[in-house]
């Protein structure tokens, strides 16, 4: 090949190439070409590489209606994009994208980004049970590309996937980038909006920096977002299901180097309303919660509110027949925690709340535990708790009052450590005018009886000092009437009627106090048993000793008031006896309730003498009236009344003959005159008439039933005491007893 001299082939190159006509041609032509790339083959080229890449080797299809690049205005504008899951479900999308890069940029190499636009976007997300998400899938397999195939030209092989929970869909995002400069200090304004699927919107109007670092900060919106979105989270720690609530709120959020996160604003979340996860019934809830100011700063570990106010809350407390909660069935078991990190590892996380209150909550309690099913509702609940926040020195403060049923009220006042309450706690929980008879299922597992009405006070003070529990219980029972038995193995064989009638005054009222004391660290100690044995303690003391309560009430003695001594053989009511009976009287006007059983008392050995003596007496006052003889004192014993004790004697022993008689007590000594000892031989007379009385056991019972009658008509008529029902005393049938110096009748009680 002939070599051109060097001179040569530079005038060719000039003649040929590089002569200013040339030169306009191939600038037309790069210019052409340029033009052509960059408005037709690069989009084209794009458009293919993506959508077959994402099916070729992710196994989905992407949809792209137009995509638009202006190589001189450095542009790019893409309509209408859709990238479908591999079920056909839409992952991500949008109606346009438009960035705007400005020429500066490819001279100082930095972005520089006048303006960027995303319009009408759309995104889907949705985590499955095996904790895989629909985003995180989709990355695993792009970093691991190209997917293994079901045989050499087969589908790729995927793993099963099971069942999806709430998904997160949302539509309509906007988002905006203005004057964005990839370079030091470099803040650029933008904005971002859109709208979830399930309910709520969202928008940040903010600034942002990316180099040296992450700087970002602006004003959140969110309104009305649809708490369902965390459903997901929230079945990791309870089966429950997010029926209705939404979550609106407002502020500052920042996140920067120095700081990873901060948020200061207000937050509320309306009509909530979770239930039991399959199906069932509500379990917490309200109308509304607001939370006016929020400060969050993750750096620090602070998270810091102020009041906490909830509108109509409620909530539903439910007891199993087998003693499980619905609240316990709710919780989702844990895996075992991880061996905690050193204390120079980790800091806790402080949360300070300034208070919450309350007003209109509502809380349904129901126990199916017991013997009979018991339910009622707490509503119209309202008051609060003081500041909450971790090694709080002043304990915090807790005011609640509330309704109960139709008619009760309750009030709830104290002060307690909320992060360690068996340390320091004081409560004093007021109960009024409550309904007994719908604490019937509790009561018979006690009384073993139906509670038919009455209504109660109660007012309970707890004092909790490093698990020391000293437990005051102060009870008003107003009209209590016991109904029919309910058989219950645990229930008491206490008389518990006669306690109720010794406890219940004359209004109606029973006022009962039972101390409790007691140590609820120690795992033998329970609160339950601990108020029962205390009960039956006291009950057990009143029927005892009921006359010892009796006697309080009056000022008077026991033993006065619970026993009337009579004289053998007499049916009268002494003097001394009736002081007792007047006070009696007393008492049983301020027990209503109560009756006296009045046994018919008799002592054979000492009434029956007696009678006999009465009965000869008697007979012979007889014979002395029948024959015109007054004497002053008659005595079977006395000089003057002998002659009718001789006849009377010699009546009743026709065989004996009085001379012989006399001849016993008449004695003659040596050298003396016989004398005769006649006191002795009245004595034996008299002895001998009355023995020969006839005194039956009906005569005795007789006796026996007078006493009886006495008490009562003395009980009934005398004194200045307001009369005594007659059905309240109820006379006993005839018992023997064994006198010691006196008869004695004891009282008996019971209810009316």
């Amino acid at each position: 090949m002939t070599q051109l001299p060097a001179r040569s082939a530079w005038t060719w190159l000039r003649e040929h190439w590089l002569n200013l006509r040339r030169i306009r041609f191939w600038l037309a032509a790069v210019a052409i070409l340029y033009t052509l790339v960059g408005f037709l083959v690069l989009p084209w080229v794009a458009t293919r590489f993506a959508v077959n890449t994402l099916a070729d080797d992710l196994g989905r299809e992407l949809r792209i209606g137009t995509v638009h690049t202006n190589p001189f205005t450095l542009t790019l504008e893409v309509k209408d994009l859709a990238l479908d899951d591999v079920d056909g479900q839409g992952l991500i999308g949008f109606e346009r994208l438009f960035v705007d890069l400005a020429w500066f940029s490819l001279f100082k190499w930095t972005a520089v980004i006048p303006t960027a636009r995303l319009e009408g976007a759309r995104l889907h997300e949705e985590q499955f049970d095996s904790g895989e998400t629909r985003f995180t899938r989709l990355l695993s397999e792009f970093q691991r590309r190209p997917l293994p195939l079901d045989g050499p030209e087969g589908a790729i092989i995927r793993p099963e996937q099971t069942g999806p929970t709430v998904p997160i869909a949302l539509h309509d995002i906007d988002f905006s980038l203005d004057d964005f400069i990839l370079a030091d200090d470099a803040v650029s304004p933008f904005q971002v909006s859109g709208r979830f699927e399930l309910g709520g919107e969202f928008a940040f109007d903010g600034k942002v920096q990316l180099l040296p670092g992450l700087d970002l900060a602006g004003t959140l919106d969110v309104d009305g977002l649809a708490l369902a979105l965390a459903e997901p989270f929230a079945q990791r720690f309870a089966h429950v299901r997010v029926d209705s609530g939404s979550l609106s709120t407002e502020g500052e959020l920042r996140s920067s180097p120095g700081d990873p996160l901060t948020y200061a604003g207000s937050a509320r979340i309306d009509e909530l309303d979770i239930g039991e996860r399959e199906g069932g019934e509500e379990v917490l809830g309200w109308q509304a919660l607001a939370i006016d100011e929020i400060d969050f700063r993750l750096g620090e570990r602070l998270l810091e509110l102020s009041v906490i106010r909830i509108d109509q809350p409620s909530a539903r407390v439910f007891i199993a027949e087998d003693r499980g909660t619905n609240l316990g069935e709710l919780l989702v078991e844990q895996p075992a925690a991880p061996e905690a990190l050193p204390e120079d590892e980790t800091e806790p996380f402080d949360i300070l709340i300034a208070g919450v209150r309350l007003d209109g909550g509502v809380l349904a309690f129901t126990d199916r535990s017991l013997p009979l099913p018991f339910a009622t509702r707490v509503q119209k609940l309202r008051g609060g708790i003081s500041r909450l926040s971790p090694g709080q020195e002043e304990p915090a403060r807790v005011d609640l009052e509330g309704q109960v049923a139709d008619y009760g009220q309750t009030r709830i006042n104290g002060e307690l450590n909320p992060w360690n309450p068996l340390s320091s706690t004081q409560f004093d929980l007021v109960f009024e005018n409550m309904d007994i008879p719908e604490l019937t299922p509790y009561a018979v597992q006690f009384l073993g009886r139906r509670i038919a009405t009455g209504r109660m006070d109660l007012d309970l003070g707890y004092v909790l000092d490093d698990g020391r529990l000293d437990a005051s219980n102060h009870m008003v029972l107003r009209d209590l009437k016991l109904g029919e038995r309910f058989e219950h193995p645990g229930a008491t064989d206490l008389p518990i009627g006669l306690a109720i009638a010794l406890l219940k005054d004359s209004d109606g009222v029973i006022t009962v106090d039972i101390p409790v004391q007691g140590n609820v660290n120690d795992p033998k100690f329970s609160f339950g048993p601990a108020i029962r044995q205390a009960l039956t303690d006291m009950l057990q003391g009143i029927i005892s000793s009921p006359f010892s309560l009796l006697a309080s009430l009056v000022g008077g003695d026991p033993d006065e008031l619970a026993k009337v001594a009579f004289t053998p053989g007499s049916r009268e009511v002494e003097p001394p006896q009736r002081k007792g009976l007047d006070q009696l009287r007393a008492a049983l006007g301020k027990r209503p309730e109560l009756a006296l059983e009045l046994p018919a008392p008799y002592a054979p050995d000492a009434d029956r003498p007696a009678l006999q003596r009465q009965r000869a007496r008697a007979a012979m006052v007889e014979r002395l009236d029948q024959a015109g003889i007054d004497v002053v004192n008659p005595s079977l014993k006395a000089a003057a009344t002998s002659e009718t004790v001789e006849a009377m004697f010699a009546d009743l022993y026709p065989q004996r003959a009085l001379a012989d008689v006399r001849e016993r007590f008449t004695k003659a000594e040596e050298d003396e005159a016989p004398e005769f000892d006649a006191a002795a031989y009245r004595e034996h007379l008299a002895t001998e008439v009355t023995a020969a009385q006839t005194v039956t056991e009906d005569d005795l019972e007789a006796l026996a039933q007078a006493r009886t009658d006495a008490v009562r008509t003395f009980i009934l008529g005398e004194g200045d005491a307001p009369t005594i029902e007659p059905d309240r005393l109820r006379s006993v049938a005839p018992i023997e007893v064994e006198a010691n110096g006196a008869v004695i009748l004891e009282i008996g009680l019971a209810a009316d």
